[in-house]
This record gives structure tokens, C-alpha cells and sequence, in this order.
């Protein structure tokens, strides 16, 4: 599936007569392997065949979802202080810790708990983050991704940050990438726009994944934006 999309600005020509240019023309490409019910609608990728790559991915989903419940309940008993629920989007969020390499550095929101697994985030740690213990903070077991940074509550104030990361990469020469995760809600924020735009003029070794879930808290995404990929198949 693919979209374009044509701007074309009239500009005023001579007594009334109107000169239109063609200032620009793209195309936004969409690869999905599932419908929005999960069907397959496409041939998979050779991976998805292998059994070995899968389990550890499943599991991996699977714990997230197991700890998720135990953290709400928690929220829910007082034990706990606020805890955004990743439920849904575990498979979004273990993809994304899979995908990285080692010394990648995630910036995330609130909601990457599968990725921060995936990473070597141990489970005591999160739970002492969202307790209010600073030491949650400090990433300190056997596999712990040090570099990576902590949770980002406040909305997209983590995606300059991201830039600033990657460009000390880059200054270093360094075969390193900043993953920096954020929702539909960001994407309303001045924060993403200027990261984008200084990420491409700089051409800096750092990805954007926004995860379309159509909502940012109560308001939906068309609300929010004139995109037009904006479509609630993800596309």
C-alpha cells in the first residue's frame, strides 16, 4: 500500500491569471504483514518461520504482559505509585529491545516495559522506579543497558534529548545508534518537529518509532492532526 501526496501552493500570476507549480511530490510506503484483526495479508519474512527466533520473542511478550497485570494491581492496592499500562503493545515493545544492538542507547516513554526487558532492565528496578526510589534509575544488573536513559513521563521533552545522543555518536565516530520511542501524543509536540528536523540536517544515526496507536490518552488522532497517513490501520 502506498500513498501520495502532491502540495501544490498556487501563487498569483498576471491580472487575475493563477500559475501553479509543482513544489513537491512524495510517497509514503506501508509494509504490513497483518490486517488489523492479525490475519496475514502478505508473505512473511523468513524469520517468522523460525521457531528458534520466535519462542524467545513470545516469551518475551509474555512476561511483559505477566508483569504488567502485577504492576497494575499494585497501582490499583496502593502499593504502587502511577503506572502507565503497556498492555497491547508488548509485541511493539519487545520488537524494538530485539531489534537494538547492545550499545544502542532507548529513549522511551513510560510505556517501553518490554523493551526495557528485553534490554536487561530487571524487573525490582522498574518496580523501584515507579515506587518513587531514585535507584531505579541506575541500571545495575548483569546485562543492564547503563547508557540507556530513564523513563521519560513528561511528553516528548526525551526526543531533543535523543539528538543529543546521536550527535555524540557521530562526533565520536562511534557505530552506535540512539532508539528514541514515542507516541501519537508526541507527535503534536514542537519537541518531535524541531528533533526531526535537526536529526536530518545533521544526519544523525537515530530512530524515530512512533507508536500509532491512534490515542494520545482520551483524544484521538484525528483530532490532533491532518496527516494524511494518519489511517487507523497503522498505514
Amino acid at each position: 500500500m502506498r500513498k501520495s501526496v502532491e502540495l501544490s501552493p498556487a501563487r498569483p500570476g498576471q491580472r487575475g491569471r493563477e500559475a501553479r507549480e509543482c513544489v513537491a511530490r512524495f510517497e509514503v510506503y506501508c509494509t504490513r504483514f497483518l490486517d488489523p484483526d492479525g490475519r496475514q495479508c502478505g508473505s512473511l519474512p523468513a524469520f517468522a518461520r523460525d521457531a528458534d527466533a520466535l519462542v524467545p520473542l513470545y516469551r518475551a511478550m509474555a512476561l511483559t504482559r505477566q508483569f504488567d497485570q502485577r504492576a497494575v494491581a499494585l497501582q490499583r492496592t496502593g502499593r504502587l505509585g502511577t503506572y502507565p499500562s503497556s498492555e497491547g503493545q508488548e509485541a511493539t515493545e519487545v520488537a524494538i529491545g530485539a531489534a537494538m544492538a547492545r550499545d544502542d542507547v532507548l529513549l522511551g516513554t513510560y510505556r517501553e516495559t518490554g523493551a526495557m526487558l528485553v534490554r536487561g532492565v530487571e524487573m525490582r528496578e522498574i518496580l523501584l522506579y515507579w515506587g518513587g526510589d531514585e535507584r531505579g534509575m541506575a541500571y545495575t544488573g548483569p546485562n543492564a543497558p547503563r547508557e540507556d536513559f530513564p523513563v521519560a513521563v513528561p511528553i516528548a521533552t526525551h526526543v531533543p534529548h535523543a539528538v543529543g545522543v546521536a550527535y555524540a555518536f557521530k562526533l565520536r565516530n562511534q557505530p552506535r545508534a540512539a532508539v528514541c520511542v514515542l507516541g501519537d501524543g508526541a507527535t503534536s509536540k514542537g519537541d518531535f518537529y524541531e528533533a526531526l528536523n535537526a536529526a536530518g540536517v545533521w544526519q544523525l544515526p537515530l530512530v524515530f518509532v512512533v507508536v500509532n496507536n491512534q490515542w494520545a490518552i482520551s483524544l484521538p488522532r484525528e483530532m490532533q492532526s491532518r496527516a494524511a497517513t494518519k489511517s487507523p490501520t497503522g498505514c
